[in-house]
C-alpha cells in the first residue's frame, strides 16, 4: 500500500496576503469513471510549512445530500472499499461484495439497491493526515445514482490545490480555480513539493526538489 506526501510551502509575505483574504488551502482528488463532482478533500488555514499525508485505500459512502454546487456532503453509511468488485447498497448498508466484469484492478463499485428512494448520493473517501491531524474519510467526489443502477470509479494520484474563501472539507465544488496547481504522482513517485509565488498569484513546483 503506498503512502503519499504532499508539502506545500509560503512565505511569510505570501501568509499575510492569504489571512487577510481569509483564504484557505483546498485540495481535490482526481477520480475517473463515473465521477460526478468534485468534492473538497481537505480545507484548512495555511501555515508556512504545510503536510499533506495519505495512503493508497479508500472508502464508499452514501448520502441524502444533493449534489449541487456548494452542498455539503454528509456521510451516512459508509466502508472500507476493496477494488474489482461490486458492493450493493441495500438496507443502508455496503454489502454483498461480488466480482464483476464491469470492475477492474484500481476500480470500485456500487449497485443501488435501495428502492425507498428514487436515487442516492454515493462516491468515494479517502483518510487524509493534514499537519498531523488525521481526518478520517473525508469524500473526493459525489454522484447521483438511481435505483438498480451502478457506478464504477477508478481514483487517481493526482491532487489540484488552490486557494479560496468560503471552502471547507466536504463542499462540493461550484467552479474552478485561476491559481490551481495540478500534482500528479507517477510511477514510483511518493513525495512532492510545491509553492506558493506571492508574486504571480500561484503555485509552483517547488526547485530543486
Amino acid at each position: 500500500m503506498s503512502k503519499y506526501k504532499l508539502n506545500i510551502n509560503f512565505t511569510e509575505e505570501a501568509l499575510k496576503v492569504i489571512y487577510s483574504a481569509h483564504q484557505r488551502v483546498a485540495l481535490t482528488k482526481a477520480v475517473q469513471g463515473n465521477v460526478g463532482k468534485s468534492v473538497i478533500w481537505v480545507a484548512t488555514l495555511p501555515f508556512e510549512r504545510n503536510m499533506i499525508e495519505w495512503e493508497e485505500n479508500y472508502m464508499l459512502y452514501s448520502s441524502r445530500e444533493e449534489v449541487q454546487n456548494g452542498a455539503s456532503i454528509k456521510k451516512l453509511s459508509d466502508t472500507t472499499a476493496i477494488d474489482n468488485v461490486v458492493y450493493e447498497f441495500d438496507s443502508a448498508i455496503f454489502q454483498n461484495a461480488k466480482p464483476s466484469d464491469c470492475v477492474s484492478a484500481n476500480e470500485y463499485a456500487v449497485h443501488n439497491a435501495m428502492d425507498n428512494y428514487e436515487s442516492l448520493t454515493f462516491g468515494l473517501a479517502q483518510e487524509v493526515k493534514v499537519n498531523g491531524q488525521t481526518k478520517k474519510g473525508n469524500p473526493i467526489n459525489a454522484l447521483t445514482l438511481p435505483y438498480n443502477h451502478t457506478a464504477v470509479m477508478a481514483p487517481v494520484e493526482k491532487v489540484r490545490v488552490f486557494l479560496a474563501n468560503s471552502v471547507d472539507d466536504g463542499i462540493v465544488m461550484s467552479k474552478q480555480f485561476s491559481n490551481a496547481i495540478e500534482v500528479e504522482f507517477r510511477g514510483g513517485e511518493t513525495e512532492k513539493t510545491i509553492t506558493y509565488d506571492c508574486e504571480k498569484g500561484m503555485f509552483i513546483p517547488a526547485a530543486n526538489v
